[in-house]
């Protein structure tokens, strides 16, 4: 159906057309006409996410702050505030609505229920999009009725608001209440262990007696390694006998003897050629020579007994710094096993005390956040009698009833026209019989003469 088509049938069809909008209008005006004005009290509220929280100084992240304002307006047009507005205003006590309650009811549920129903359902909420306002409004026929009933909406949602945050606070301090006696009791399990354990075994301050045990064992152990070179030294020098033996070269007295030996060897020499073996020179010069030799024998095994002597006791003192070193890598070893059993008993009173300390300061936040009284909602303009009605006036309501009835008589007009098919154009015959028009019969009007003439100048039908 093109343009064409719709208008014609608009206009062979008016009479629809024209009774719809006449009869919305009519029955806009005695819509109008027979309900009560209604009036619409506002008051608004600011929520204020961007404080931090009183007792933990959190901040609400920006990221969840649309959602938070969405979640505040839930929570206004919930039946729980709605029945916070019931009790505060003891609605249930009202003789009209008792009776309205059980004429729709019939006796069914509860009557503060229904009356928070009721009331949701004049209420409207509305959020700033560009700030944290929100708007409270109710609408009644009574303006003092709408005012009372907007503020007590307001008072509901800063209770409800505030209780939201009490209530788990609550639980969650008797919670914390309740953990807090058994994590002290396990702290005390703890540190008696530790000093149970450190009085039976003598550990004052482990760490530092361990750095001076280390340190002594360190000590002991270079000892050993200066008694292994002088045993070393000793037996090397030991493995020589006689003449070779270190000792005996370097020592002055043998020395001297030797000389003096050298020299009466050499006088016994000479007066055996010049006097005689039986000669008394060569005699005394003879009994020099063996004395000096049997004293020379005397300081040289004098001389290998003390580098046998020294030899022993730097074996001696090897074996003491050994065992000596032995001894105290076991008391080190076993100092440092008690250290490591202490540090478990250390950890465990750590970890309980960390426990404590979080569970007790959780505990606090928790029992101060139960206890507040404060919250992030703040009432900016509370609700007034309105003066003026929130119902549209005649004229608009007339306006409207125009632009609805035009729209109802068009499509009445189309679904007549549907019902009742006709062919108003030449696309019409198109469309339906699916055949080309080849010829237009233009109507026209007859003329009226008399006689034959008349008869011969009748007009003809034209061909298009």
């Amino acid at each position: 159906m093109n343009m064409i088509s719709f208008l014609r049938v608009i206009w062979a069809r008016k009479t629809v057309l024209l009774i719809t909008i006449a009869l919305t209008v009519l029955a806009a005006i005695a819509v109008k006409m027979i309900l009560p004005p209604q009036y619409q009290a506002t008051a608004s509220v600011i929520v204020d996410f961007k404080q931090p929280d009183n007792v933990t100084g959190v901040m609400l992240s920006p990221q969840l702050m649309p959602g938070y304002v969405a979640t505040q307006v839930d929570v206004l047009a919930s039946h729980n505030v709605a029945l916070k507005v019931v009790d505060d205003l003891k609605l249930t006590q009202d003789q009209q609505l008792r009776q309205q309650f059980a004429d729709e009811a019939k006796g069914q549920g509860n009557i503060r229920d229904w009356l928070a129903e009721l009331l949701l359902k004049d209420l409207t909420i509305t959020p700033s999009r560009e700030s944290n306002l929100i708007d409270v409004s109710y609408k009644s026929t009574d303006a003092e009725s709408a005012m009372i009933i907007a503020n007590a909406f307001v008072k509901a949602y800063i209770q409800t608001n505030l209780e939201l945050q009490t209530g788990p606070a609550t639980q969650a301090n008797k919670w914390y209440e309740s953990q807090l006696n058994e994590l002290r009791t396990h702290l005390i399990t703890a540190q008696k262990k530790l000093s149970d354990y450190q009085q039976s075994k003598g550990i004052v301050v482990v760490d530092e007696k361990l750095d001076v045990e280390s340190a002594r064992l360190a000590n002991t152990a270079s000892q050993l390694s200066l008694a292994q070179g002088q045993t070393f030294d000793s037996t090397s020098r030991n493995s020589r006998s006689g003449d070779q033996l270190s000792d005996v070269i370097n020592n002055p007295v043998i020395q001297s003897l030797k000389t003096e030996l050298a020299k009466g060897e050499a006088k016994l020499d000479q007066l055996s050629r010049s006097v005689g073996k039986n000669h008394p020179d060569y005699l005394r010069a003879h009994a020099e020579v063996d004395a000096l030799r049997s004293q020379l024998a005397q300081e040289t095994r004098s001389a290998q007994q003390s580098v046998n002597t020294t030899m022993r006791v730097a074996q001696q003192r090897e074996a003491d710094l050994r065992n000596s070193l032995a001894a105290q890598k076991e008391k080190l070893l076993a100092l440092k096993q008690n250290r490591d059993a202490g540090a478990v008993l250390v950890q465990d009173v750590e970890s309980a005390q960390k426990a404590y300390d979080m569970a007790l300061q959780r505990s606090t936040e928790t029992r101060m956040a139960s206890q507040t009284n404060q919250t992030n909602i703040t009432l900016l303009n509370p609700a007034t009698m309105p003066t003026q009605q929130s119902s549209k006036g005649m004229a608009v309501v007339v306006i409207l009833a125009l632009f609805m009835g035009t729209f109802l008589g068009l499509m009445f007009t189309l679904v007549a026209e549907i019902m009742d098919r006709r062919i108003r154009t030449e696309t019409d015959l198109t469309d339906i019989l699916g055949l080309p028009v080849l010829v237009t019969l233009n109507a026209s009007k007859p003329i009226k003469t008399k006689g034959l003439s008349g008869l011969l100048n009748r007009p003809k039908p034209m061909l298009n």
